[in-house]
Order: structure tokens, then C-alpha cells, then sequence
């Protein structure tokens, strides 16, 4: 019986000459390592939000490492990774968005070890930090309606914010998803949104008529053009992720509202408070919001599950003592 041969790998990455070792160029150098791994991405058919994720992520990756003297990714070294991660808690960055770097780090060196360019990982053992839970903060009714009475709803930019806010917060979608929402992704007839979320993963998203009657007019207002993108520039180009970042904040800073942060994600926590607060399940809110797990979900469960202030006003003892008077 033949002995069955394992295939050797048809490309050399590494090889030993006369005591000195040579490495691929992705071993030796940050620009051409990069590239490597993001082609591999686009192989991958890993969606443009994924490439910016870590293209944005290596840079800040390379910026740290070029600071500490390391030149190649033959020489970062698991103590390297960590004193970035150090520098950039040190430069304000919030645990969750250092842990979020830290990922893409992660994925990049594993990726240069099993494709042989790297004969070890790095972050092989670096574990994500232990992250800082805080309060997720959302809009009250008062300040959702003090954001919708400043657009000047009789400009085109002004009714597109409106019908922008208005859409955050009837269908808890993500800024990137309503960047790249799209005329004929609206099923008027079911009243459904077919959102494309992380990972290109379609989902289907309801909305009620009140969103219908602003949006079927504002999508009346835009009137055809060479692309289908809802949300539009006033130069009749789709309107990108960071200008309506940009406007959303401008428009909390006209409202005047303290002490919450005016984003466009602060919306997506809003839809769900009142989602789970209006008696909505868990299950149903994980599909609208496109969750691969509960935990999140969860989270918005045991926060807003019961209106805390109201349960108080309730049960408080002090108030029932003094009734008792």
C-alpha cells in the first residue's frame, strides 16, 4: 500500500544559507507586510468597513512600534504589543476601542504566522485587557425631540438630517449600514430595510409608517441619479459615514444637550431602550440589531428592562414613610 505524501507548500518564505537566515519581505518590512494581509482580506471578500477597521488599526500599530525602535515585524516581540497598548490607554483611548485595535493586531500576526512569513506570533498570548463597563448612555424623549426641532426642515440637507435622525432611531441601524443603504434596499410594500451589517451579513430591518411617510418623501425630494444611495451630499454624491457623524454632532451642539454624547451610535442604544422598554424580546432585538450573540443585547435587557426611576418612585422608603404621615 502506497504511503500516503503530505504536499509541501509550493512557495519559500524562509530558508538557511551558510548560517544566515532570509526572510520574504513580509517578515522585513511593515508596508509590504500590510499589503500581503489585506490582499488576503479582499480575497476573503471581507467588506470595506472590515478593510478600514484594519488598515486604520496598523497604523496606529506601526506608529507605535517605528516609536519603540522596531522597524520590521521579524522583531515585534509580545512585550512590544504591550507597551503600545500601555501608550495608547495613556493617550485617552477608551478600553474598548484599545481592545478593538487589539483584535485586528491579533488577526494580522496570526495571519503572517500561518502563511510562514513569521516563525512566531507575537501575540500568540496577549490577551484583551479587562475592559472598564460603563453606563450605556442614550438620548431621553426630551432630548430626541430637542435633536429633531433644529434641521431646518424646509433645506434639502436639513429634512435629509431629519430623515437621517428619524431613521437611527426607528430601526436602531449602524452608521456604516446607513451609509451604504441603498433605494432599492427599501421594500415599501413590507416596510423592510435589507440592512448589510459586519461581515456582509443581510439582514432584514422593519420600520412603522411614520418613518415611510418622511422617507418616501425625502426619497421624492432626492429624485433619481446615477447612484442609489439614500442618503446623499448636496452634490448629489453618497453622503459618507463621517459627515453624518459630523452633522449629528453639530446638531447636538445646536440643541444644547449636556452630558451625553451626540452620535449616531448613542441613537442605536436609544432604539433600544425604548425597543425593550416598550416590552420588545431579546430575540426579535438581536435580529433588528444584527448581534451575533446576546451579550449586548442582554445588557440593554438588564438596563432598561424595568424603568428603574419609575420602580423607585414606587417603592422608595423614604417617600413611603412620609406617606405614612
Amino acid at each position: 500500500m502506497a504511503q500516503k505524501r503530505t504536499r509541501r507548500p509550493n512557495t519559500i518564505k524562509s530558508f538557511v544559507s551558510g548560517g544566515e537566515s532570509h526572510y520574504a519581505e513580509e517578515a522585513l518590512d511593515f508596508d509590504t507586510a500590510r499589503e500581503t494581509f489585506l490582499r488576503n482580506c479582499r480575497v476573503k471578500n471581507l467588506s470595506d468597513q472590515s478593510l478600514r477597521y484594519y488598515r486604520e488599526g496598523l497604523k496606529s500599530l506601526f506608529d507605535g512600534l517605528r516609536d519603540l525602535g522596531v522597524d520590521k515585524p521579524l522583531d515585534v516581540t509580545a512585550d512590544h504589543v504591550n507597551e503600545i497598548v500601555l501608550t495608547r490607554k495613556d493617550d485617552g483611548l477608551s478600553d474598548a476601542y484599545v481592545n478593538s485595535l487589539l483584535r485586528g493586531w491579533r488577526v494580522f500576526f496570526r495571519f503572517l504566522h500561518d502563511d510562514g512569513y513569521l516563525p512566531t506570533n507575537p501575540t500568540e498570548k496577549t490577551r484583551l485587557i479587562k475592559a472598564e463597563r460603563r453606563i450605556v448612555q442614550t438620548f431621553s424623549r426630551e432630548q430626541v425631540k430637542a435633536l429633531l426641532a433644529v434641521p431646518d426642515r424646509s433645506t434639502f440637507t436639513g429634512y435629509r438630517n431629519y430623515v437621517l435622525m428619524l431613521t437611527l432611531l426607528e430601526t436602531g441601524i449602524r452608521i456604516a449600514e446607513a451609509e451604504a443603504l441603498k433605494v432599492t434596499d427599501i421594500r415599501w410594500r413590507d416596510r423592510i430595510m435589507v440592512v448589510y451589517g459586519k461581515g456582509r451579513k443581510e439582514r432584514m430591518v422593519p420600520f412603522q409608517k411614520t418613518l415611510e411617510k418622511h422617507l418616501k418623501e425625502y426619497v421624492t425630494i432626492r429624485g433619481a441619479l446615477d447612484h442609489d444611495y439614500v442618503f446623499v451630499n448636496i452634490d448629489n454624491g453618497p453622503q459618507k459615514k463621517r459627515a453624518m457623524q459630523d452633522e449629528i454632532r453639530k446638531i447636538g451642539l445646536e440643541a444644547g444637550l449636556r452630558g451625553v454624547r451626540v452620535s449616531p451610535h448613542t441613537f442605536r442604544h436609544t432604539f433600544a431602550k425604548i425597543y425593550i422598554m416598550n416590552g420588545g424580546d431579546v430575540f426579535s432585538l438581536q435580529k433588528i440589531l444584527g448581534h451575533t450573540t446576546l451579550q449586548m443585547v442582554q445588557t440593554y435587557v438588564s438596563l432598561f428592562g424595568t424603568d428603574i426611576a419609575a420602580q423607585h418612585r414606587k417603592f422608595s422608603p423614604l417617600e413611603s414613610l412620609e406617606g405614612r404621615q
